[in-house]
């Protein structure tokens, strides 16, 4: 047995104490640490690829010092979490019945603020649309809304090329075969290719992948999204009205930055705060400024009414966007 998988180990991550726990959705366990005041405000903090609940180290420390109840969980498929068989298991509603869960067995009968990366990100947009009684507010670290991605993905050329990986996953066996040969030299390769990723944080993802079955289920949802996140090139009839910030880290290689934009069809409470100096890994590049962003963000409900707002309140970074 994994330590990690032991209900309560308990280490020493960013400076700040976490404990590890587990919650199951039927036969699925979702693997999470947590820190923090236990009755405070529940903020759930989502990693994307290709990472896990470790990316989110350099938050910990501030949001529990903040008095937040802090939670991180390993997405399904993800270091320590249940890898289930077959690629609809890694779909949005599945995905999504996990966080649910999570939020119900910790948040106290309270909504939480859900903050999310990368992948994440796109599962924190989906739970803002179908469970929006479950958040209190959404927080975005460089990820657009599924939509907007989905039609950047079938109409901009730019866009295709930074994503040329997303068409190699929807291949069988070989992008696992690749990512994990020779001692996942390509993954070391890709997270040592991060100027703010230190040796022992690429030795420790590379521990979390190196897990059987690891590999498979992170790309599983690179497989699946088409038939759910990214189908759609039109928003849901009802866009989400409870407030949503969106970090965008603006010397991001995988996303472009127009992504950031966030038609009102989409979204009716929408801040956007650039970060000029930051990577698609805004929370790693300057970790003391993400912080103050986040805990802005987190503690901000926005002034008006989700239902008064009738464009999006967008500011670019030639126009003196908040930094």
């Amino acid at each position: 047995m994994e330590v990690e998988d032991e209900e309560g180990f308990e280490e020493v991550v960013g400076g700040c104490l976490v404990q590890h726990g587990q919650v199951w959705n039927g036969d699925v366990k979702i693997h999470y640490v947590e820190c923090g005041d236990k009755n405070g405000e529940l903020v759930v903090l989502i990693h994307g690829f290709p990472n896990f609940w470790y990316v989110w180290k350099n938050q910990f420390l501030a949001l529990a010092e903040a008095g937040y109840h802090v939670v991180a969980p390993d997405l399904r498929g993800y270091n320590t979490s249940s890898k289930p068989d077959g690629i609809q298991c890694y779909g949005r509603s599945a995905v999504v019945s996990d966080m649910v869960l999570l939020i119900d067995h910790l948040g106290n009968g309270k909504p939480a603020t859900v903050v999310g990366h990368d992948w994440g990100g796109f599962v924190t947009w989906a739970l803002a649309e179908d469970f929006p009684q479950k958040v209190k507010k959404a927080v975005l670290a460089n990820v657009p809304h599924s939509s907007v991605f989905g039609s950047a993905l079938r109409s901009s050329l730019r866009q295709i090329r930074r994503s040329w990986y997303i068409g190699f996953f929807q291949l069988p066996w070989l992008p696992e075969w690749l990512m994990t040969g020779n001692g996942c030299k390509t993954l070391k390769a890709a997270l040592g290719g991060i100027p703010s990723f230190q040796p022992l944080d690429v030795d420790r993802h590379v521990k979390a992948y190196e897990k059987a079955g690891v590999i498979k289920g992170a790309i599983n949802y690179y497989r699946a999204a088409f038939r759910d996140y990214w189908s759609a090139v039109t928003p849901r009839s009802t866009p989400v009205e409870l407030p949503v910030d969106l970090i965008w880290g603006e010397l991001d290689d995988f996303l472009g930055i127009e992504l950031a934009v966030i038609p009102s069809t989409v979204a009716t409470n929408v801040v956007i705060k650039l970060l000029p100096h930051s990577s698609h890994w805004p929370m790693w590049d300057d970790p003391k400024q993400f912080n103050s962003v986040l805990l802005d963000s987190i503690r901000s409900q926005h002034a008006t009414p989700a239902d008064q707002v009738h464009e999006i309140p967008v500011v670019s970074s030639s126009e003196g966007l908040v930094d």
